[in-house]
């Protein structure tokens, strides 16, 4: 099984977006989760299709704004 990537964008006012990919499934908050209490409140958990799917691998899931 590929092992997820999550990818950090910080944009010009400093508001920080989290994407997971490669992770099925709801476990993808875990893999986040510290990032997220370390780096402020919670904006926005916006949740794609894969979230809802079984654990296999592959694909992109959950984005996180913070801010």
């Amino acid at each position: 099984m590929p092992r997820p990537t999550i990818l950090i964008d910080i944009d010009a006012a400093g508001d920080v977006k989290i994407t997971v990919q490669g992770h099925q499934g709801p476990g993808c908050h875990a893999l986040t989760r510290d990032l997220e209490q370390q780096l402020g409140s919670t904006l926005r958990d916006e949740r794609t299709p894969e979230y809802y799917l079984r654990q296999r691998g592959g694909g992109q899931h959950a984005r996180i704004d913070l801010r």
